[in-house]
């Protein structure tokens, strides 16, 4: 991986992480019924949430050489896919970033915001979320880069978000108490068989590629060159499962200290993943 590729594997994968986190917070909200205690859950995760977010398009904007090259980004909305993105995840941004605003204001004792307003709002967030992740899928499926125009680079990205993305929502509902022994089974159920099945899905990967040839470029030598990098995403997404299946059974500190580790491993697994797949990057033809 070139140095100048990390700000997107930065952004890439922080972001998803940040949607991923959103969705289950947000499903962990519908159920609470005690508005002091919602208000507290939504302000005290989403303010991490939306960090992620906030370093991730920081780190995006490196990409382009300055930050003030962002807005040229959004001039050509609907018929660029990289213009899509950037609007979809500042829609995100801003609607997630609204209804954290909304609940902080009503913990100050400032309603202005109504409950009708922020459901809308934290719902609304949900939503231009997958659009997002929708949108930036869409910005690599180029058919001129056969490692990229598959129907892996929808699912790896999607296992991110339901996979890191769900762990990283799971830490922050133990850290601020919005969570329960039997939630936090049921989490790590889900979240360990979607590491089990992304693991199917990473051998017929490399099976796959191992098999595309171009007219300069063998797949098969591009894994090989990755191979190290390959093999430790595989460790880390195991470590990752078996500290996320250990938390599940613990508590208080316990559940945050296990969670923790279980989350920097499967996020740095996934830096990993994406540094391989940003390295996979070649056309069919000469350039």
């Amino acid at each position: 991986m070139h140095f100048v590729e990390l700000p997107l594997v930065v952004f890439t994968v922080l972001a998803q992480c940040a949607v991923g986190a959103y969705l289950l917070i947000t499903t962990r909200l519908a159920c609470v019924n005690d508005e002091a205690k919602l208000n507290d859950i939504a302000i005290k995760s989403l303010f991490f949430v939306l960090g992620f977010m906030a370093i991730g398009f920081g780190a995006s904007t490196s990409h382009l050489g300055s930050p003030l090259r962002a807005f040229n980004s959004l001039n050509r909305v609907g018929a660029s896919g990289l213009s899509n993105e950037i609007l979809t995840g500042s829609l995100f941004f801003g609607l997630a970033g609204m209804y954290w605003l909304a609940e902080v204001l009503t913990a100050l004792g400032k309603a202005w915001f109504g409950k009708t307003i922020r459901t809308a709002l934290r719902y609304l967030g949900a939503i231009s979320g997958v659009i997002f992740m929708a949108a930036m899928i869409k910005v690599y499926l180029i058919n001129t880069v056969p490692l990229w125009d598959t129907i892996y680079t929808p699912l790896n990205f999607t296992f991110t978000v339901i996979t890191a993305g769900l762990l990283f929502g799971y830490v922050l509902l133990n850290a601020f108490n919005g969570s329960t022994i039997k939630a936090n089974k049921i989490i790590a159920i889900v979240g360990i068989l979607l590491i089990a099945v992304h693991y199917i899905v990473l051998i017929a990967q490399v099976l796959d590629f191992s098999t595309v040839v171009t007219s300069v470029h063998q797949g098969v030598t591009e894994l090989q060159a990755h191979s190290s990098m390959i093999m430790t995403q595989c460790v880390l997404m195991l470590i990752a499962a078996v500290l996320w299946a250990v938390s599940a059974h613990q508590t208080n500190n316990k559940v945050r200290f296990y969670s923790i580790l279980a989350v920097v491993a499967l996020i740095a697994a996934e830096i990993f993943s994406r540094a391989v797949f940003y390295g996979l990057h070649f056309t069919y033809g000469l350039i």
